[in-house]
């Protein structure tokens, strides 16, 4: 009971330091540090398999488990990484990689009224990121269960069986041992307007996106790109000097942020990419 107790003073102290740090306002802090102990809690009290549903912020948000929701609500909510400043107010953008729909959810709660193309390939996630946009009722949101590549047809994908982390991917190594085809497309083809912001998270496959959107000459019709980069996934060569080169040629601008851990392993690499406002 003593260890319990202890454990838990520590968490809920991380916790109030995770809130003072998050860049919003007073109010929402208070709000986040609630979300961020009962998230907590009921990961620890429920470890039950089946569906589960928070309230964050105005959303309700459905995972299969709370550890998941702990997690995202972290990654995306938390950390702020996938915010940008549109131009606008109802920017167009396109999430690449949507998962169960929490960055959906926090793109809708920065801009109320963008617009949203989503592609999530993984069937388990993708059931999850339907029913998120549903109960909430997005508007303005287009959802396809398809992966994105270099190519249009069938493609080989690998998903995992644990639910806790969805873990899936058109590279073996990267995703699990169920393996099934599944339908692939051409980013480039959703491309027809000019977009606002385009987010990619597709464990592995950025490359292929990449180079459709260079054959296609679609690179440039994206104001702002925000990338989560595999760095030497399974043990390859580095190449992010190749992946970033187009888009220097094509005018665009970046910051790049990642955690270093030690020499030759695995990074994920987020890459802020952006084109400079003329003054």
């Amino acid at each position: 009971m003593i260890k319990w107790l202890y454990n838990t003073f520590k968490i809920v102290s991380k916790n109030i330091q995770i809130t003072k740090k998050s860049k919003y306002k007073f109010k929402e802090k208070i709000i986040i540090f609630n979300i961020l102990n009962s998230l907590y809690f009921k990961s620890v009290f429920f470890k039950n398999k089946n569906e589960v549903t928070q309230d964050i912020f105005q959303f309700k948000v459905t995972a299969y488990n709370y550890n998941t929701l702990l997690f995202l609500y972290k990654e995306i909510f938390i950390s702020n990484d996938y915010f940008f400043k549109a131009d606008n107010s109802i920017p167009k953008i396109i999430d690449c990689g949507a998962n169960i729909g929490m960055s959906i959810l926090y793109f809708k709660f920065i801009y109320p009224n963008c617009s949203i193309v989503a592609f999530e390939p993984n069937p388990k996630a993708f059931y999850l990121l339907k029913k998120n946009v549903e109960q909430n009722n997005l508007k303005n949101v287009v959802l396809h269960n398809l992966a994105l590549s270099d190519n249009r047809g069938k493609i080989d994908f690998f998903i995992g069986n644990d639910e806790e982390i969805l873990l899936a991917s058109t590279i073996a190594e990267r995703g699990g041992e169920e393996n099934f085809k599944i339908e692939s497309d051409k980013l480039s083809n959703y491309l027809n307007d000019t977009i606002d912001l385009i987010k990619i998270d597709i464990e592995g496959s950025e490359n292929q996106v990449l180079n459709d959107l260079v054959l296609s000459d679609k690179i440039k019709s994206t104001k702002n790109y925000i990338i989560e980069y595999h760095h030497r996934i399974n043990n390859r060569k580095s190449s992010l000097s190749s992946f970033i080169k187009p888009f220097e040629e094509s005018g665009f601008e970046y910051n790049i942020k990642s955690s270093f851990y030690a020499t030759g392993v695995f990074q994920d690499i987020l890459l802020n990419i952006y084109k400079e406002k003329l003054n």
